[in-house]
């Protein structure tokens, strides 16, 4: 089978999407990096893990509620 040529254009073209595709991807990364070290993610989990605690903590203890009902069982 013959080797098809390529027009150089259409290489120029793919390679310079490629690149395009590939800062967008690199600028991506880039911001959702430096967004995560803005939140301080430790920092946040540590909090709430403390928060949820303390509450447990604070909440009364619910006593079990027994309803006195008919303790006959209907007919079938």
């Amino acid at each position: 089978m013959a080797k098809r040529k390529e027009k150089p254009w259409q290489f120029k073209v793919s390679f310079a999407l490629t690149i395009i595709m590939l800062f967008c991807v690199f600028g991506y990364f880039t911001q959702s990096f430096l967004e995560i070290r803005k939140v301080k993610p430790v920092r946040v989990a540590i909090e709430r893990l403390s928060a949820t605690s303390k509450e447990a903590d604070v909440s009364p203890e619910a006593t079990p509620v027994i309803e006195e009902g008919n303790k006959e069982l209907p007919d079938q």
